[in-house]
């Protein structure tokens, strides 16, 4: 939601032609300094070399003291969130956002209704057309008015000029293009302020790292302050990854044999259904819940009947994948699913215009998160027809989406109220979480705990026990101390398997705390690092679990890269990761150098990303089952196969019956003979060649919703998709090119 905001005010100032300020790389404050703002010519002061101070010589400081008039006088009305005190320019401006901004719009962490912000081209060139203002005719660049924006603000906080004026210049900017509420707006930027303004006063980030960082997907730079890498330990001479088969052969089958829960129940897809699926009352929803009530429709479902793991000695285990649920408790049916805010379908939406605006039954598809009756029918599903569950993954996002009223009391109420739904039907199932980035407050900050001076003063240490005493109860042991300290655990799970839970909000591009300490924040890569070679040493393999994945575009790139480093050393030993936050059905691969010294790189590692388990937005609610290789002498732990399981809203809202199908396992219907990383390789270039293929995994990533397939997915759309699969480590040479890539690219 931030970098949609960001979006909107990027857009707009850009074409109101403040991009025609912005020279080299100069700043307000002088570069990177800290030094005297120079509103003209070199910026001075101790920040290095800075280009042209305000804008790089371009425009006098005639425009800007005639700007700067216009805006004092419209932000004096602080509470005026009319246009009549705007400025001619900015109003001019508006108007021509309104028909533009929609091609602009993004939603990291709840990507939905085609291709997410996942699928940009992360080796973009910073020239290409990506980088130009869309529709405004202007041809300002985008990532020019997020500089100038950005060394505004930096200018302003390093002088100790007053927050309150640029909070309210945000707000208003919000106001005008992005929310039309002030309570939305001024949630957002306020709750953000006292540490931005501390990181800027207390680290050199000047204009051009803060949109490297949030905007670097759209051609603006990748962020990297200075060289560093995590120390790795020499590679085990016994532990060289047999090298890859010249031609792999596509019969291989995996050695432990089982059977999918799809082939004993009746899956069919909501598109095959006439009516309501057997068994199912027929008829339409009885009416809508009052603004009064938030109770679930129709029937309740009653309690789960008992759920005990099915214990040791299985040839193949069923791990459950559960990630990004955002439960909404103040979710009511029939309120507004069209609101001005960033979450709608609550009784704070205001009443809806229209029929087709109400908030549907069982979820909807716009900007609502998940009543909790539509989580209890899944894990009633998930228990009836998945009963002999060996162990559940929850990759975190358990809080809803609005942003701007979030407390700390709250998010550690509702981060409490799921962890008691998830132990009502697993009482005896262990169950594995990490922290997603909607936990903290404030949303997506995630200061560095090695450094005192900020633990002290902006600390998560209030979440960390919170998450670290619901773990306990749900693993049924003790949680090590790293969990309290940061976030990130290591545990044997089963004899020979370890999981080891990642607190990847450390790389999050909107983590202001990146720009105050980019280097290993947490600590956690160093972590890591001697948890795998302990692992190593004795004898085990692990499964890596977390919210972010970090060849996501989410996640900012030299992270990814010292982690793509990590893999590259103990590929051997990593058998398994899972993540979630983009809320699509996606992987990422891996490519390491291979044994021989050629310096060749081949698939060696698969980043598996889960759908969600809510409608935000414009997908089907889903969850996943996978099958590991299991507890027999000659075990791998490897993923052998997945399955991906979702309801239908359209259908489920219309009968008020939901209806939950096997959407797709992986092997079976993306041909793969295993889930080998070579194999997940040799799909993407059949998906580059076979346009069906492509838009049969297109299906599957938008989770079969109504909104995601009538949106689509064209040429460009699956180059770039493509290209996200294979281009993770952002910090190399990219593997995509134009067209069908030949054998073995």
């Amino acid at each position: 939601m931030v970098s949609r905001l960001l979006l909107h005010i990027t857009t707009f100032l850009s074409s109101i032609g403040l991009g025609e300020w912005l020279g080299g790389g100069g700043g307000v404050g002088g570069g990177g300094g800290v030094g005297q703002v120079a509103r003209s010519g070199g910026g001075s002061g101790g920040g290095g070399s800075g280009g042209g101070g305000w804008g790089g010589g371009g425009g006098s400081n005639a425009d800007l003291s005639s700007l700067t008039n216009e805006l004092e006088t419209w932000l004096a009305h602080s509470d005026d969130t009319s246009m009549d005190n705007m400025p001619p320019d900015l109003k001019q401006a508006i108007s021509t956002l309104n028909s533009s901004t929609s091609s602009l719009e993004s939603d990291t962490g709840g990507g939905g209704g085609g291709v997410s912000n996942s699928d940009h081209n992360t080796h973009t060139n910073t020239n290409s057309v990506t980088d130009r203002i869309s529709g405004t005719g202007l041809g300002f660049t985008y990532c020019g008015a997020c500089r100038f924006l950005a060394k505004i603000v930096v200018g302003y906080f390093r002088l100790g000029a007053p927050s309150s004026l640029l909070v309210n210049l945000l707000v208003k900017i919000c106001y005008a293009i992005a929310y039309q509420s002030l309570s939305v707006c001024r949630g957002i930027i306020y709750q953000d302020m006292e540490s931005l303004i501390w990181i800027i006063q207390n680290s050199p980030t000047n204009g051009e790292e803060i949109c490297a960082l949030l905007l670097g997907d759209r051609g603006c730079g990748e962020f990297q302050r200075s060289p560093w890498k995590v120390p790795l330990p020499p590679r085990r001479h016994s532990a060289a990854v047999p090298p890859l088969p010249p031609h792999p052969h596509l019969d291989v089958t995996p050695t432990t044999h089982y059977t999918s829960d799809a082939e004993s129940y009746n899956s069919t897809p909501v598109g095959h259904l006439t009516g309501p699926p057997p068994g199912h009352s027929p008829g339409p929803p009885t009416g809508y819940v009052t603004f009064g009530s938030s109770s679930p429709p129709g029937h309740l479902i009653g309690p789960p009947p008992g759920v005990v793991s099915s214990g040791s000695g299985k040839k193949v285990l069923k791990m459950l994948h559960l990630t990004d649920p955002h439960y909404d408790p103040d979710y009511v049916v029939g309120s507004n699913a069209l609101c001005d805010a960033p979450l709608c379908c609550t009784s704070d939406s205001g009443p809806p215009n229209e029929e087709s605006a109400r908030a549907g039954q069982w979820g909807d598809y716009r900007n609502c998160d998940s009543p909790k009756w539509l989580l209890h029918h899944m894990l009633n599903h998930i228990i009836t027809n998945h009963p002999d569950i060996d162990y559940v993954v929850c990759t975190g996002d358990l809080v809803p989406h609005h942003i701007w009223r979030i407390s700390r009391e709250e998010n550690v109420a509702i981060m409490k109220d799921m962890s008691e739904l998830l132990q009502q039907f697993f009482p005896s199932t262990p169950i594995y979480g990490s922290i997603g980035n909607h936990e903290s407050f404030p949303r997506d900050s995630f200061p560095p705990p090695e450094v005192s001076e900020v633990w002290s003063k902006f600390g998560l240490q209030w979440l960390y026990d919170a998450v670290s005493e619901r773990w306990e109860v749900m693993m049924g042991r003790p949680v090590p101390p790293s969990a309290r300290y940061g976030g990130f655990y290591s545990i044997l799970a089963r004899p020979g398997l370890r999981i080891i839970s990642l607190n990847t909000n450390y790389c999050y591009r909107l983590n202001w705390w990146v720009l105050y300490k980019s280097v290993d924040p947490g600590l956690m890569l160093t972590w890591l690092v001697v948890e795998l070679g302990k692992a190593e040493a004795n004898g085990e393999v692990v499964h890596i679990i977390g919210h972010i994945p970090p060849f996501y575009v989410d996640c900012f790139a030299q992270w990814g890269h010292q982690y793509s480093r990590v893999l590259d050393r103990f590929s051997h030993v990593i058998r398994g990761q899972f993540y979630g936050h983009s809320h699509m059905d996606e992987f990422r691969i891996h490519y390491g150098p291979g044994p021989d010294g050629s310096g060749r790189k081949r698939p060696v590692g698969v980043q598996y990303i889960t759908p969600n388990n809510g409608p935000y937005h414009n997908l089907n609610p889903s969850y996943r089952v996978y099958y590991i290789d299991g507890d027999h002498p000659h075990t791998t732990r490897d993923v052998i196969d997945y399955e991906t399981w979702v309801m239908n809203l359209t259908h489920a809202n219309q009968y008020n019956s939901p209806h939950w199908y096997h959407l797709y396992s992986a092997r079976q219907d993306l041909h793969l003979p295993s889930l080998q990383p070579r194999h997940w390789h040799e799909l993407v270039q059949r998906m580059s060649r076979d346009p069906a293929l492509f838009q049969k995994y297109f299906r599957y990533q938008v989770q079969d919703s109504d909104p995601g397939l009538a949106k689509g997915c064209d040429g460009e759309c699956r180059h770039k998709t493509l290209c996200s699969i294979v281009d993770g480590d952002r910090l190399t040479p990219s593997r995509c090119r134009r067209g069908p890539p030949p054998p073995g690219y």
